[in-house]
């Protein structure tokens, strides 16, 4: 064989070899790349009255005995000052009906009546209170009573599951704001001298969750 044609056959097939990765390897490609990519977390919170955090009420439920009736209330205004909806709860928690005394009239119409008798108490058993949701001040949605119940130390849970039996959800949109009232009044004739110096104290408390999507 001629060593020249040899050498070019070779060279030949390096070439080739040399032709097929350079066209291999210049396959178009491209890449993008997004900047300043932001999750922001909305917000959710209420006021009640304009006031956050805790806020505190003096009830007073006075001068039982004068005429033997007594009756009041209290509105509050909930505002929700986030970006997001949020539904609402209302409970009645710590509820105390303490005896404060127990004299001869007291001590025979109560069997339980001690001094100081710690949550004994049946004052709370005898004030009636129902809770009125308002979500329109404006008078389109009519305001509805959601919840009925006594201050009875047992009926504390009532206020949470009527509010939610008969409430239902109750929605506050980003913004928006309701009010809620609870009024109280007592018969004179489903009490006698058990309740004579018994007291009563008690905490209104708002719950609100955010609304996920369904």
């Amino acid at each position: 064989m001629n060593p020249k044609k040899l050498l070019l056959g070779l060279l030949v097939l390096a070439l080739g070899a040399l032709t097929v990765y350079n066209v291999t390897s210049a396959l178009f490609t491209d890449t993008e790349r997004t900047e300043d990519s932001t999750f922001t977390a909305g917000t959710l919170n209420i006021n009640v009255d304009d006031n956050d955090g805790t806020v505190f009420d003096n009830i007073v439920v006075a001068n039982i005995g004068v005429d033997g009736t007594v009756s009041g209330g209290k509105t509050w205004t909930i505002n929700n000052t986030g970006s997001v909806p949020g539904n609402l709860e209302m409970q009645v928690l710590g509820v105390v009906n303490n005896e404060n005394g127990c004299n001869e009239p007291e001590a025979l119409a109560d069997a339980t009546c001690d001094d100081p008798g710690p949550d004994q108490g049946e004052l709370g058993a005898a004030i009636a209170t129902v809770v009125i949701l308002d979500p329109d001040a404006g008078g389109a949605t009519p305001a509805s009573t959601v919840v009925n119940s006594t201050l009875a130390t047992a009926n504390a849970g009532e206020y949470l599951s009527q509010w939610n039996s008969n409430a239902g959800t109750v929605t506050i949109p980003a913004g928006g704001s309701l009010t809620v009232t609870m009024n109280w009044s007592n018969n004179p004739a489903s009490y006698g001298n058990e309740i004579q110096s018994d007291s009563l104290t008690f905490d209104v408390q708002f719950d609100v969750e955010q609304v996920t999507p369904v």
